[in-house]
Parts: structure tokens; C-alpha cells; sequence
């Protein structure tokens, strides 16, 4: 056999080499992907699946809220868990803006700072004003959509507290009732 043969079958197998090789790593990259990707889409699910909780907890409070009458240690009793609830769920929320805003309207639902003058009609108005915004907030989130403008009455329950990063995932904790 003359070189120019040896040659041709050298080159043949290192072809046939190299595109195995990439064709594996192809295959590898690949399979990489969709692997991401499903993990991607079972972590929106979730998401999902806690935001759809979560609003049915604050539709609950915001029911709750506008019946007549009072507070009762029922009515605390099962806001607090309803808070619980919507603070645990928050945790499987990628959005971190989406998560301190919800979740610090949550805080804020059950607790009334120290020298709060407000009637208790009225704290269940700022209940309905808290849950009405953080709806807002998980609905523009499931819409795909920016998170809305606080409104004022907001900012001024807002104001109400002295402790200016209450609620977000650096200073997170749960409030639960003492009864």
C-alpha cells in the first residue's frame, strides 16, 4: 500500500473519532439543558403553586376583615396562622423584591407598633389595604407584569414602624401569637 492510502485511513478514523466525540458531547450538553430546564420549571411551579396559596391565605384575611364587629381570639388566632402560612410560603418565591413586599405586608397584618392610636376599625381597614396590595403585587407576578406602586395609605402603615428593613429575607422572622 502506497502513504497516500495510510494517510486517507488515518485521517478517516481521526474524523470518525473526533465526530464521535463531539457528537457525544453534544449529547451530553444536551441532556444538560433539559435537565435545567425542567428544574427551572418545577421551580416556577412551586412558585406558583405558593403565590396561588398564599393569595387564597390573603383573600381569607381580607374576608375576615371586612365582616362587622371586633376582633375575637378566634379571629387572632387564625390570622396568625394565616401569617405563618403566607410567610412560609413566600420562601419558595424567587422574586426577592415580590417576596419582602408580601411578606412584610404579612407582618404587618396581625401586629400594631408600640403607641398605635388607631381605632381597631381602623386597623381592619389598613388589614384590607395590606392584603389589597400584596394581591396586587402576587397577581402582576403571575401576569408576568412589574410590581404596582405602593399607595399612599401604604407608606403611611408603613410609617407606623420604626424598624426600617422589618420584613425583608436579611431580617426574616416569624411572628407568632402567644396564644
Amino acid at each position: 500500500m502506497d502513504a497516500s492510502v495510510w494517510v486517507g485511513a488515518v485521517f478517516g478514523l481521526a474524523g470518525t473519532g473526533i465526530g464521535g466525540a463531539l457528537s457525544i458531547w453534544a449529547s451530553v450538553m444536551t441532556q444538560r439543558r433539559q435537565a435545567d430546564h425542567e428544574r427551572e420549571g418545577q421551580r416556577q411551579a412551586r412558585a406558583s403553586a405558593a403565590v396561588e396559596a398564599v393569595l387564597t391565605e390573603l383573600f381569607e384575611i381580607q374576608r375576615d376583615a371586612r365582616r362587622a364587629g371586633p376582633d375575637s381570639d378566634t379571629r387572632r388566632v387564625a390570622l396568625h396562622e394565616r401569617v405563618l402560612n403566607i410567610q412560609v410560603l413566600m420562601q419558595r418565591v424567587p422574586d426577592a423584591a415580590l417576596r419582602d413586599r408580601v411578606r412584610e405586608a404579612a407582618l404587618f397584618l396581625p401586629l400594631s407598633p408600640a403607641g398605635d392610636t388607631r381605632t381597631w376599625e381602623e386597623r381592619r381597614v389598613d388589614r384590607m389595604y395590606l392584603c389589597a396590595d400584596a394581591i396586587a403585587c402576587l397577581g402582576a407576578y403571575l401576569r408576568g407584569e412589574p410590581m404596582p406602586a405602593r399607595v399612599s395609605r401604604i407608606s403611611e402603615i408603613r410609617t407606623l414602624w420604626p424598624h426600617p428593613d422589618i420584613g425583608s429575607d436579611r431580617d426574616s422572622f416569624i411572628y407568632e401569637s402567644e396564644e
